[in-house]
């Protein structure tokens, strides 16, 4: 759909188990970014696991572009990338970034 733009996506994982149970998978799809910031896992209705963190994830990952941090300092993470495509995934409470991400877009 964006042939030749790079493509940046930023991902919440959602709950403990779910990264647990899925980590391969995830860190599979997200490889075929071209770059990749990495939130920490909204855990919801979870306690923490022990070992599971979203570096377990990050560490599987192969793309060469990617990062992680806390869903507090990516705004300012990104006022620092050149963006061309951005995607923002998650079923935690990213969507709350998604209007403050387009008002920093909009002042570029």
């Amino acid at each position: 759909m964006y042939a030749g733009k790079k493509l940046t996506g930023v991902f919440q994982p959602h709950l403990y188990t779910r990264t647990r149970d899925f980590a391969s998978e995830f860190a599979q799809s997200l490889s075929l970014l071209d770059e990749l910031i990495l939130l920490d896992i909204y855990p919801a209705r979870e306690l923490p696991i022990p070992g599971i963190t979203s570096k377990v994830i990050f560490d599987q990952v192969t793309c060469k572009e990617k990062s992680m941090c806390a869903k507090e300092d990516l705004l300012e993470v990104l006022k620092k990338k050149n963006l061309e495509v951005l995607i923002t995934v998650g079923a935690g409470n990213i969507d709350r970034l998604v209007q403050p991400i387009t008002e920093l877009l909009k002042e570029r």
